[in-house]
């Protein structure tokens, strides 16, 4: 019992004594009556005792299940969020990747050939470039040659001795210059075709050291990781729902003992209250049913007393009778 609850009276305790009036039969009679409550009542105390004692216990297992089946719940949920979030998006991701390693491996492939074809083809370019350099230098020897001289003032007014320059018609005015770039310019192209050459196979070695096809392993590697990453918070989820399952069920069976413990503490409380209201009133009564009445000795007492059961009766009647319309003032009397 909490200290704000009455405290059953002791057996020496004035509250059970008969008020030093033992030679009344009245008196006797109350007494005879009152150990028998007396009894009740600590009978009553003891019980409203373990049902509180029972009652904090169930609370305080309730509140444990419960702060338990929060935090199950929050876990839970972190867990199915980081799965539906993460997990997933990383294994569609992952989906995608493989597409897009795939197709990569495809363009490359195209890309290679393309590049090898490229390499052949500026290759067999160099060797025709050569042989106009090879043209070139037999040009420029010709040029060179003074049995060639008589040509070459024909065409260009000039000749390899110190002879003066002689006159060339229109159409062959342009000649020396012409025969100097057919001379020098097949050096400068073959030049280039090296540069294209050396490029083109430095283009093709790239290509080679940068290879696509080892990104196939690396995303084989991160998609097994994604895969077992998704299986083991999928079975924390499916382990977290197993959990809440049982502490669910638990909750509940706490809730129904913490609610059948409160009943019967309420119960026991009620019981204590009307044993203790009991006792009190047998040890101690206090009749105000017969008044004293010297003038008219003769005449009923007990009417004051019947009327005020009669109230009470009234007042069962309004608080647990279906039919609450008021009835004629002569069907009332009849009732009582």
């Amino acid at each position: 019992m909490t200290s704000d609850q009455k405290t059953p009276p002791r057996k020496d305790d004035k509250f059970c004594k008969d008020g030093g009036v033992k030679d009344l039969p009245t008196q006797n009679t109350i007494a005879l009556e009152r150990m028998p409550i007396c009894g009740e009542l600590y009978d009553s105390a003891a019980e409203l005792s373990k049902q509180e004692k029972k009652f904090d216990g169930e609370n305080t297992v309730y509140n444990e299940k419960k702060c338990l089946f929060r935090y199950t719940e929050e876990n839970y949920r972190r867990y199915r969020n980081l799965d539906i979030a993460v997990g997933t998006e990383l294994v569609k991701t992952n989906e995608a990747i493989k597409d897009n390693v795939t197709q990569y491996k495809d363009w490359n492939k195209k890309l290679s050939d393309k590049l090898k074809s490229i390499a052949k083809g500026v290759k067999e370019a160099k060797g025709k470039f050569s042989d106009l350099k090879k043209a070139a230098c037999d040009l420029d020897s010709c040029i060179k040659d003074s049995c060639n001289s008589a040509q070459r003032k024909a065409l260009t007014g000039n000749s390899n001795g110190n002879c003066e320059k002689s006159e060339v018609i229109d159409a062959c005015k342009d000649a020396e210059k012409n025969l100097g770039e057919l001379v020098c310019m097949p050096k400068a192209l073959n030049a280039d075709i090296d540069s294209i050459f050396k490029s083109a196979y430095d283009v093709v070695g790239i290509q080679v050291f940068t290879n696509i096809d080892t990104l196939e392993p690396l995303q084989k590697s991160l998609d097994d990781k994604a895969k077992d990453f998704k299986t083991y918070i999928s079975n924390i989820v499916k382990a977290r729902e197993t959990d809440i399952k049982d502490l669910t069920t638990a909750l509940v069976k706490s809730v129904e003992e913490i609610t059948k413990a409160a009943m019967a503490r309420n119960n026991a409380r009620a019981k204590f209250e009307g044993f203790y209201d009991a006792a009190k009133f047998l040890c101690c009564p206090k009749c105000g049913c017969l008044k004293p009445n010297d003038d008219k000795p003769c005449d009923p007492r007990l009417k004051d007393s019947e009327k005020c059961i009669c109230d009470i009766c009234e007042e069962v009647k309004k608080a647990f009778c279906c039919d609450d319309s008021p009835k004629p003032k002569d069907q009332e009397k009849e009732a009582y």
